[in-house]
């Protein structure tokens, strides 16, 4: 009897801690979110990719932040608004919030409703989100795929990047260089928020210098070999970057 006893409360310890583990975890994920970078090539619908698709998951919202261009959003549509709801920053006058100040709205904020019913509008649990905003230089028509999700999303905030932050278009020779380079510094970025690469390691600057060669023009392999970076370091960021794309899908 005494055994059973003692056997019972290792099962009941043992289960507590399994419990508590997962609890720990749980809550862990629950505060993994973070902020994805999105380059307004990509968003803008310029690239070869497709263009971005945002989850959206009950109780959690999704910012689009254009501040990092300096872009004031001038008009916003949703194609199917029995989906969501979405809010701004400033003034905006499509949303009823006008403009007596110069409070621009800058971030985008969507959620997710329960369905309603617009008898005008066909039944479907997707929509087309269209940004149109307004830079220093010039105007830009941002689009995004909306849908509703289930599983507790992996970001909280998309920031759109201007394109010279990323690589300088011009200077590149083809689409497929364009496409690879900015997977490439996509990916660079990508190790370095997930700690995959030390920020004390003498590779970064070597990956660097790496991507200004791109930049210029050089061949991915001839400057890969010219500043010690494998190719198999290459492929990895690739996929990096293509992979963190993908997780806004």
């Amino acid at each position: 009897m005494k055994k059973f006893l003692q056997n019972t409360y290792i099962v009941f310890i043992s289960t507590l801690l399994t419990l508590s583990s997962l609890s720990i975890k749980a809550v862990a994920n629950e505060m993994n979110f973070r902020k994805e970078r999105i380059s307004s090539f990509v968003a803008t619908g310029n690239s070869e990719s497709e263009i971005p698709l945002i989850k959206l998951s009950p109780g959690y919202g999704v910012n689009i932040s254009f501040i990092p261009t300096g872009e004031t959003i001038e008009k916003v549509w949703l194609d199917n608004p029995s989906i969501a709801s979405l809010d701004v920053d400033g003034c905006l006058s499509g949303l009823g919030k006008g403009c007596e100040e110069d409070t621009g709205a800058t971030v985008l904020h969507l959620r997710r409703i329960k369905p309603l019913d617009f008898t005008q509008l066909p039944s479907t649990t997707t929509s087309l989100l269209t940004v149109i905003t307004k830079g220093s230089d010039k105007r830009r028509v941002y689009v995004f795929r909306i849908v509703p999700g289930n599983a507790t999303p992996k970001f909280h905030t998309i920031e759109i990047t201007d394109d010279k932050e990323e690589f300088n278009i011009n200077r590149l020779g083809n689409t497929t260089d364009t496409i690879n380079l900015l997977l490439l510094n996509r990916g660079f970025l990508v190790a370095l928020q997930q700690r995959l690469i030390s920020l004390k390691s003498p590779l970064i600057p070597r990956v660097r210098n790496f991507l200004v060669s791109i930049r210029a023009g050089e061949q991915i392999n001839m400057a890969a070999r010219k500043n010690g970076i494998s190719l198999q370091l290459v492929n990895r960021l690739i996929e990096l970057g293509h992979e963190s794309y993908e997780t806004i899908k």
